[in-house]
C-alpha cells in the first residue's frame, strides 16, 4: 500500500521558491542577455530611408560601371562601398586588357613586302623593272 504524503502550504511555497531560483531564474537571465543582441526593429520611415539609400548606391554603382565602359559586366560588380567598386573596376580592366592582348591577332608568317614583291605578285613586269631601276639611282 502506498502511503500518502502531505505538505503544508508553507512547504509547498518554499519548494516553489527554490524551483524558481534554481531553474527558472537562470533561464530568464540568459534570455535577457540574449535580447540585448537582438537587432532593433525599424520604423517604416527608417525602412523607407534604407531602401532609398540602397537605390541611390545601386544607381551610383551603375553610373561608375557605365563610365568605365563595363556596363555589360555590371552584374558582376557586387560591392559595399565606392572604394571597393573602384578597386574591382581597376582589377577587371587589367584582366580585360590582358585578355585582349592574349587573344589579339598575331600573324605567324608575316614578312616585309616591298614594292618589287607587290608588282611580282601582280605579274606587273613594268613595275618590277621600274622598282629595280629606281633602286639603282638612290
Amino acid at each position: 500500500m502506498s502511503e500518502e504524503i502531505s505538505f503544508t502550504q508553507e512547504q509547498v511555497d518554499q519548494m516553489k521558491q527554490e524551483w524558481v531560483e534554481q531553474e527558472l531564474n537562470p533561464i530568464v537571465l540568459e534570455r535577457d542577455e540574449l535580447l540585448q543582441f537582438k537587432p532593433k526593429d525599424l520604423t517604416e520611415d527608417e525602412k523607407a530611408i534604407q531602401t532609398k539609400q540602397k537605390e541611390l548606391f545601386d544607381k551610383e554603382v551603375s553610373l561608375e560601371v557605365k563610365a568605365a565602359g563595363l556596363e555589360k559586366f555590371a552584374d558582376f560588380f557586387v560591392v559595399e562601398s565606392t572604394e571597393q567598386l573602384a578597386e574591382k573596376i581597376e582589377k577587371f580592366q587589367a584582366v580585360l586588357q590582358e585578355y585582349k592582348v592574349e587573344n589579339s591577332y598575331v600573324p605567324t608568317d608575316h614578312k616585309q613586302t616591298n614594292p618589287y614583291d607587290k608588282f611580282e605578285q601582280e605579274k606587273n613586269t613594268k613595275g618590277m623593272i621600274g622598282t629595280k631601276l629606281a633602286n639603282l639611282f638612290k
